[in-house]
């Protein structure tokens, strides 16, 4: 009788216990700062795309997918819909239960597995800070079950209760960051949208590699030697689960490795020998780090650090996205939906990165400037050019029909613009645009303008075009 008696004091204060947990949780009381919780940002946006749209590309992998492919872009490019679901330091096992929860809101075409998170590490042993991101990748995931079922293969059991509370996990912030508990109370610490759709992408570096920087490559060498990569047992097993999972849904499953810096790792071909290993013979492979593209991927396509982890800039990623575009459409073969021919598509997408390198302008824009539609210059055929204003500054781009043969197309051209201003004054402005390398859309090659500065204008129109022949 007295140890039943003992057995219900001790069930009665782990309730207690639980319920005052479960009560800190609903408060938010000890949550970290929302500002940069992108992981939370990015499900929450990713359940309520999926509220009334498929994904035809999802994409799976950690913070050098998110920094090296923009999905709004990469859909604009497909005239489809792509997601992101990655986060940062997501290892392979991650991945999987991502992709798991993933496919229970959404039937894509295609599976996007980035390769960087198949390493040499088992995540049950993670400790520090890369224990702390699959903390914050889990507990922003938010099927129930499908968490519940992943826990015991994500973490060791000591940890199982601080990957599922915030307050155990950081109930020390009232010591270290009593301002963030104050504004946890006030309610102002909050998961804020940015602006624009959602799909997953998180832009961290905006320039690229220094000439400081280069230089110290050239003198000190290489970052990571390729000869010393390895990948553990388990990684290999979730390789082999995702791939079963895809099979199983008849889904296409394609790998993707996006580069670093050329100069930032030597001996890659053996790094890419194990990595398609695990891989196998019969699934595509995008490996962007072997062959490199030295035109495309330039120093201002990466971070400029020489730590172990480098990621790609918002240029990285553009040019990314188009390799990985033709790569699905030509290479995989992916027979995706004509979604671009939808004008609810085409007003969800409208405006957003990558839009007007792959469309016109919409007859109704009032914002946007059309400067030209289909027109022949010589045996060059122009599909649309138009101006775009944005915020402080504006850019021209001009659409020409793939069908062109390429040895016409100039590196540049020169536009002259004939401009009216709002007191009726009129004025000629000549733009030089660019054939840009690595920006190759599927169904049209684009010219484009730099940053112009931006001026108060009634209208303007295209006066002439001139060739620039090398």
């Amino acid at each position: 009788m007295a140890m039943k008696r003992l057995y219900l004091k001790a069930l009665l204060f782990l309730a207690i216990i639980g319920a005052a947990i479960f009560a800190f949780d609903k408060s938010g009381i000890f949550a970290p700062d929302q500002a940069n919780y992108h992981e939370k940002r990015r499900w929450d946006s990713f359940y309520e795309f999926t509220k009334s749209n498929n994904v035809d590309v999802l994409l799976i992998g950690n913070s050098h997918l998110y920094t090296g492919i923009d999905p709004n872009h990469l859909s604009c490019a497909l005239g489809a819909n792509c997601f992101i679901l990655a986060a940062p330091g997501s290892p392979i096992m991650d991945s999987y239960f991502a992709l798991k929860e993933g496919l229970k809101r959404c039937d894509p075409k295609v599976v996007v597995l980035e390769t960087f998170g198949i390493k040499a590490a088992n995540v049950r042993t993670y400790t520090g800070g890369s224990l702390t991101l699959v903390f914050r990748s889990f507990y922003s995931r938010k099927n129930f079950f499908q968490k519940l079922f992943s826990t015991p293969f994500l973490f060791s059991p000591d940890n199982y209760l601080m990957a599922w509370s915030e307050s155990v996990r950081g109930h020390d912030i009232l010591f270290k960051d009593p301002e963030l508990v104050k504004k946890n109370l006030s309610g102002k610490n909050i998961v804020h949208k940015r602006k624009g759709m959602n799909l997953g992408r998180f832009t961290t570096f905006t320039s690229g590699i220094t000439d400081k920087t280069d230089k110290k490559y050239d003198e000190e060498g290489a970052v990571i030697d390729g000869n010393a990569f390895r990948v553990n047992r388990e990684c290999y097993k979730y390789v082999k689960k995702i791939q079963r999972l895809c099979d199983r849904k008849g889904i296409k499953l394609v790998f993707l490795t996006l580069p670093m810096y050329h100069k930032h790792i030597k001996n890659y071909s053996s790094w890419h020998t194990i990595v398609s290993r695990v891989i196998g013979p019969e699934y595509d492979h995008l490996d962007l780090q072997d062959p490199y593209d030295y035109e495309v991927f330039t120093k201002e396509c990466f971070e400029n650090t020489r730590k172990d982890n480098q990621h790609m800039t918002a240029v990285g990623a553009f040019k990314a996205d188009y390799k990985l575009a033709s790569f699905l459409t030509e290479k995989a073969k992916v027979d995706f939906p004509k979604r671009y021919e939808s004008p609810e598509w085409r007003d969800m997408f409208y405006g957003e990165a990558g839009f007007f390198e792959n469309y016109p302008l919409d007859p109704k824009d009032d914002r946007n400037f059309k400067l030209c539609g289909r027109m022949n210059l010589g045996r060059i055929g122009v599909l649309s050019c138009a101006l775009i204003p944005y915020d402080d500054e504006a850019q021209v781009f001009m659409r020409v029909d793939k069908r062109t043969d390429p040895s016409l197309l100039p590196d540049s051209m020169e536009l002259t613009l004939e401009v009216e201003k709002f007191d009726g004054k009129k004025e000629f402005y000549s733009v030089p645009v660019s054939l840009r390398k690595g920006i190759d859309p599927l169904n049209n090659y684009i010219y484009m303008s730099g940053m112009l500065q931006k001026m108060e204008i009634k209208s303007v129109s295209l006066a002439r075009i001139g060739l620039h022949q090398d």
